[in-house]
């Protein structure tokens, strides 16, 4: 036997669930209220018939005493009985209205004992002597042919029938509002997102949480677009950077098939294919890095760093002439950056410094919490911020693996150029 898969409510399923919930409410509480009315209209009725039937005692009684009779009619619905008799509680059965047993209700009110919930007769009683004999009386009204009574009834079931529906409105009212501003607005973000949209958007009546929901998912769409370019970006520098060691390698083996016999020319491509593979495997080390964006041994680690340490013999023999490069090294430097990286930092400053660099001076420094690369270049404007190779992204996710910072700005000292510093996050 399978068991059945329960499926989460839908927002339809809940908007269902709380307008019954409201409904039984508003029929409960009407229920309640016509029954509290019922039982005060039925108090105040019996006091008002009461005091009603009271009004009758002295004509009774004056009657009685000029013409002795069992039975008076007042009305249609109003009859006196006369008995000689003590503390009596019972009507005579020769009675024109048939009563059953009554009641006393108060002092000298009575009433039927009647299984309906409102009593079918209501009888006032009193008593007076006539000619030396105790005489008792009951006033009695038949309450079912009552107009007034009847009257109160139609306008307490009216009322209780409008009071019912008037609350089932307001609830219903009040639920759909709850739905315009907080249900509808979910589910029309549940719809964007499924639909896959490339921007999010409310009606102006969601609620200001659900705005800003809205505004934070359209923050991360455009974050994601924004890192989901810089990927690519950094794909494809990659991709150049990992190109330009292979084209070596290749072309440098074709050339050792074609002289085998030098040499000294076999002993300087071999010695670039070296040079090219120790590149690549730096290059890749630091992709590797920064791909998986983290470095759990970053803080343990610990370089030393000095001039040997840092190659720019390859730079030195590009400089044009006018250009001087130049590289200082604080001593004891040590870092938690390996070298191959430190290299790759300088090495993407240097080239940056010198595509906008034709004469004057490229400086770089390092200690052990700084990377620092000046020029005298045409310093940061619209046209030269453009990064070289892997760049300054490269370096900037570098630093973040790394808890280093990469900034680049115009030097402070009143001459053209950029710095381009590397510092550590203490």
């Amino acid at each position: 036997m399978k068991k059945s898969i329960n499926h989460p409510p839908s927002f339809e399923d809940i908007r269902v669930r709380i307008l019954r919930s409201f409904a039984t409410i508003a029929i409960i509480s009407s229920f309640s209220v016509f029954f509290a009315f019922s039982l005060w209209l039925v108090w105040q009725s019996n006091l008002q018939v009461g005091k009603q039937l009271e009004l009758y005692q002295s004509i009774v009684e004056r009657h009685y005493r000029l013409s002795p009779t069992n039975v008076l009619t007042l009305s249609d619905n109003i009859h006196v009985y006369f008995e000689q008799q003590k503390d009596d509680q019972t009507l005579p059965k020769e009675n024109l209205l048939e009563l059953d047993t009554i009641a006393f209700s108060g002092e000298n009110l009575l009433i039927t004992e009647s299984r309906s919930f409102y009593p079918d007769i209501i009888a006032y009683h009193f008593s007076f002597v006539d000619q030396g004999k105790r005489i008792s009386a009951y006033i009695a009204m038949d309450t079912v042919d009552d107009d007034a009574i009847i009257d109160s009834w139609d306008v307490l079931m009216i009322a209780a029938m409008v009071l019912m529906f008037s609350l089932i409105t307001i609830l219903r009212f009040a639920l759909k509002r709850v739905f315009i501003q907080l249900m509808v607005p979910i589910t029309s973000l549940i719809d964007q997102l499924n639909n896959k949209a490339e921007t999010f958007s409310l009606s102006e009546e969601s609620v200001t949480e659900l705005q800003q929901l809205a505004a934070h998912l359209n923050h991360y769409s455009r974050a994601k677009e924004s890192l989901a370019r810089q990927e690519l970006m950094f794909a494809n520098y990659a991709s150049h950077e990992l190109k330009t060691p292979i084209s070596v390698i290749i072309g440098t083996t074709e050339l050792l098939e074609m002289k085998l016999d030098d040499k000294e020319f076999q002993q300087r491509q071999r010695a670039r294919i070296l040079e090219a593979a120790n590149g690549m495997k730096a290059t890749v080390g630091a992709l590797l890095n920064i791909v998986k964006q983290e470095n759990p041994s970053a803080e343990k680690l610990v370089t030393h760093v000095n001039e040997l340490s840092i190659d720019l013999s390859h730079y030195k023999q590009m400089l044009p002439s006018g250009l001087h490069l130049s590289l200082s090294v604080e001593p004891n430097t040590v870092s938690n950056l390996p070298v191959a990286l430190i290299n790759i930092v300088i090495k993407n400053y240097v080239e940056n410094a010198l595509r906008f660099t034709t004469k004057g001076e490229i400086k770089v420094t390092v200690d052990s919490n700084t990377i620092s690369v000046m020029d005298t270049g045409s310093g940061l404007t619209n046209e030269a911020n453009v990064e070289h190779g892997l760049g300054l992204i490269i370096v900037d996710r570098i630093g973040k693996s790394y808890d280093w910072e990469s900034t680049l700005i115009n030097r402070k000292d009143g001459q053209r150029g950029c710095i381009a510093s590397f510092t550590r996050i203490l």
